[in-house]
């Protein structure tokens, strides 16, 4: 009798870049690209809210996801770009308008995975 063996699940790497590479050593076993892109996203998340206050203006920061070939599959790519309007408006006022704004959008649905 021989044992069935499950087929083996696909490794992804998550590498980041904030002008200081990180390269995932390890990898993370999912099973499709779809799950890999909801992981990367939720990793990006964590990533970026850990680094909050070090964040400035015009700073840029990448996660690009790999397979065991280092073949690129998908990129995730983050800029703070401040709106030049912005910067002639008192900050209250942009507060005051950005209030607004979101009361007339319509309401979002939140899903999650």
């Amino acid at each position: 009798m021989t044992l069935s063996q499950e087929p083996e699940m696909p490794r992804f790497f998550f590498n980041t870049n904030d002008d200081l590479e990180l390269w995932d050593e390890e990898g993370t076993d999912l099973p499709d690209l779809d799950a890999a892109r909801r992981a990367a996203i939720r990793y990006a998340g964590e990533l970026l809210r850990e680094a909050a206050s070090s964040v400035s203006f015009g700073d840029t920061w990448q996660l690009t996801a790999s397979d065991t070939t280092d073949a690129v599959l998908f990129t995730i790519d983050v800029k703070v770009t401040l709106n030049q309007a912005a910067l002639s408006v008192p900050s209250s006022d942009v507060a005051h308008r950005q209030k607004q704004t979101r009361a007339q959008q319509p309401e979002r649905a939140v899903h999650s995975n």
